[in-house]
């Protein structure tokens, strides 16, 4: 049995059933160590003291293949080997991480588009998952910079 970790897009349950249909659902799951972060997309970064919820899947080879097409692995996502916590203990399984060749450099955040966001917003609901994580992930994105006026258009 493989096990996939998703954090993203991918907890929408109907969403990763379309791109793997041979997925299956397993345990919500919990990424000690990490933290959520969005460059644009999703991504795990590490950081002892935090966590990222998420679920586990049950995958196929040919679910492999799909979720690294869809993950464009290995240029924007790499697999990384990782153990989660669930309510039957560790798991091993692996997760997409972004890569340095990403469209945004590592650790640097982007927003995410609102409807990409709203689809992980929909896996939490499906997992019940509290997304308190996702909401501090998506309340740490960078904001407009504030223009300040020059000298002579203070006055």
């Amino acid at each position: 049995m493989i096990l996939y970790f998703a954090y993203g897009s991918n907890l929408h349950k109907r969403a990763m059933l379309r791109r793997c249909p041979k997925a299956r659902p397993y345990l919500a799951a919990t990424l000690i160590g990490y933290r959520l972060e969005f460059q644009g997309y999703a991504n795990v970064v590490a950081d002892d003291a935090a966590v990222v919820n998420g679920a586990l899947y049950q995958v196929t080879p040919a679910c492999l293949r799909a979720l690294d097409a869809y993950e464009d692995a290995p240029r924007l996502y790499m697999r990384k080997d990782v153990t989660v916590d669930t309510a039957d203990g560790p798991k091993a399984c692996f997760t997409y991480v972004m890569t340095a060749r990403s469209p945004t450099a590592p650790g640097a955040a982007a927003a995410p588009e609102d409807a990409y966001y709203g689809e992980i917003a929909r896996g939490y609901n499906d997992w019940k998952l509290d997304p308190a994580v996702l909401r501090k992930a998506r309340a740490t994105e960078p904001k407009p910079k504030r223009r300040i006026p020059a000298p002579a258009e203070r006055e």
